[in-house]
Order: C-alpha cells, then sequence, then structure tokens
C-alpha cells in the first residue's frame, strides 16, 4: 500500500500516490527509449563488421566489446567525470543514463546481429545491388527482414538489462531521474524492507512478461529456441 498506493483526485482521474511508482515508471520510460537505440546501433554495426572490409575493423570490433569487460562502478565514474563539465554537462539528466543503458549493453546487440548476419548468404546482398538496389535499400528489404528474431532479442535484452541495472546507473542517477533498483537499494538501506520487496516484486514481473512476450514473439517469426540462450 505505500508503495503503489492509487487514489482518486476530484475530477476522477488515477493519483499514483505511492512511493515507489516515480522510479518504476522512469526505469520503464528509459529502458524503453534505450532499448531500440541499442538494437540499431548494435545491428547497423554487426553489419559493418561482416559485410565490410576496412582497416581497423578488429580494433573496431574490440571497441565494442570492451564495456562488457570493464565494471560497472568504472563506468559509472568514468561517466561522473566525463560529462559533468561543458561542452557535454548532462550529468542528473535523463540523456546520461540513457547513454549509459545503450553502451552498457551494446555488445549483446552487435554479437546477436553477428551471429545472425553470419548466416545470411552473401549472394543476397549482391543479387539486390544486380537489380539496382542501394546498400540502404538492400539493408532495408533484404537483410532487415531476415533479421527479425535477432532485432526482438537484442530489444527484449537491452531492455531487461535497462530495468535491473545499478552497478554503473546509482553513480548517475538523481533526484528527478531515479530507478527502481536503486530505490529499491535505498528502502533496503532504510530498513524498508516491506517496500523494497513489493517493488523488486513488480520489477520481476514486469521482466517475466517481456521475456515471454519475446518468447512468443520469436516463435510466430519462425524461431524455435528460447531467444536468450
Amino acid at each position: 500500500q505505500r508503495a503503489f498506493a492509487l487514489e482518486w483526485a476530484p475530477t476522477g482521474s488515477i493519483i499514483f500516490s505511492g512511493g515507489a511508482w516515480h522510479s518504476l515508471f522512469t526505469t520503464i520510460q528509459l529502458a524503453a527509449i534505450a532499448a531500440p537505440i541499442t538494437a540499431a546501433i548494435g545491428l547497423l554495426a554487426a553489419w559493418v563488421l561482416t559485410r565490410q572490409r576496412f582497416a581497423g575493423r578488429t580494433a573496431l570490433e574490440f571497441a565494442l566489446m570492451l564495456t562488457f569487460a570493464v565494471p560497472g562502478t568504472v563506468i559509472g565514474v568514468a561517466y561522473i567525470l566525463t560529462y559533468n563539465l561543458p561542452p557535454l554537462e548532462i550529468t542528473g539528466t535523463a540523456m546520461i543514463l540513457v547513454v549509459c543503458f545503450v553502451f552498457r549493453n551494446l555488445p549483446v546487440g552487435v554479437r546477436s546481429g553477428v551471429a545472425a548476419m553470419s548466416q545470411l548468404d552473401r549472394s543476397l546482398d549482391e543479387a539486390a545491388l544486380t537489380l539496382r538496389a542501394s546498400t540502404f535499400r538492400a539493408l532495408r528489404t533484404v537483410v532487415l527482414p531476415l533479421l527479425k528474431p535477432a532485432i526482438v532479442t537484442a530489444l527484449v535484452y537491452s531492455f531487461v538489462r535497462a530495468m535491473t541495472a545499478i552497478s554503473a546507473v546509482i553513480f548517475v542517477v538523481s533526484g528527478r531521474w531515479n530507478l527502481a533498483t536503486v530505490a529499491v537499494l535505498g528502502y533496503v538501506e532504510n530498513a524498508d524492507l516491506s517496500r523494497a520487496a513489493a517493488l523488486s516484486l513488480v520489477v520481476t514481473a514486469i521482466v517475466a512478461l517481456v521475456l515471454v512476450a519475446m518468447h512468443v514473439a520469436v516463435n510466430r517469426m519462425g524461431g524455435t529456441r528460447w531467444a536468450s540462450n
């Protein structure tokens, strides 16, 4: 009741008066913004890595994977030091959280795209180019439709990771842009275990529903295995 209380305003509208609503809505909003950006950049990077040959390709792939090797606390401190001064003074805003989500989860989008594109024969691209399709049109009409399971997997993984992230974002949250995981930690530190448990349960339920929806979507696209594998 204290975490997710609801009240009725005199006008008949619902007031989300519980203390956990704000952090939950903020987390869902920012995760929903970061997920498609992560998937788009990851798949574009995967297309560049698998379909293009250029100097520094190995270095680019290493750089894209680097965020998985760096601890979240190091990333959080680095973001504070980097984005706390002009011209990129975005500390305390929603943008720094979205940027953190995107680049923290980018390796999964890249590897998912690389694995999927490695199974597509190059002759498909060449056939499209032979029929005078531009590179962008070939990517949009030939490659992307065959990558739907990989796109869904990248989207869902990015969303779930953003919903449950704490190690990096704990340093860049603010009073206005607080996240559910950080709120849970604050409740635990203040010995408010009941509210922490309630918020944790709701976050877990949302993540479970999203994973089930991904499973159904991938199966309808012709996938035969659980996409998170």
